[in-house]
């Protein structure tokens, strides 16, 4: 599987995360160059969000199967480091960088208090013409997004 959204973060920020491991892939998600990869010493996810046309924003699937075969969210204790989304539009690209404390705090990993979720949205800082939850949820997304190109 192809990570060009991995590999275009690695060029930009020449190892300030770390050294970076080789990409491992995770097969249910390769619309999203999905996997799990090691900067430094730390495992995170990653996936590259794609951008719809219809929406503003890109749309990122984050789920695992249980025993049973079927879809659930992840586990926040299953989160490795984080997840690291990379989205590009046009010229502009990006990559969120959310911690496992941040993942369960926005409740996108399963915990004790919230469901999860197995996809979602995010917000770029390009994002324009936001209805008012999708502005409230740029605004808790702004902190954890880089702009590198």
């Amino acid at each position: 599987m192809s990570f060009s959204g991995f590999e275009l973060f690695i060029g930009l920020v020449a190892g300030r995360y770390g050294k970076p491991g080789t990409p491992h892939s995770e097969e249910q998600h390769s619309d999203y160059e999905a996997g799990t990869v090691l900067l430094g010493s730390e495992t995170w996810h990653i996936r590259t969000a794609r951008v719809t046309p219809t929406k503003p924003g890109a749309f990122v699937a984050f789920w695992t199967r249980n025993k049973q075969g079927e879809t659930c969210p992840f586990d926040s204790s299953e989160a490795c480091a984080g997840l690291l989304i990379f989205v590009q539009d046009e010229s502009n690209f990006g990559v969120f960088r959310f911690t496992r404390e941040q993942l369960e705090q926005q409740g996108i990993t399963r915990s004790t208090k919230r469901p999860g979720k197995r996809g979602f949205r995010v917000y770029p800082s390009w994002s324009s013409n936001l209805n008012a939850q999708a502005k409230k949820t740029q605004a808790i997304q702004t902190p954890s997004f880089e702009l590198l190109q």
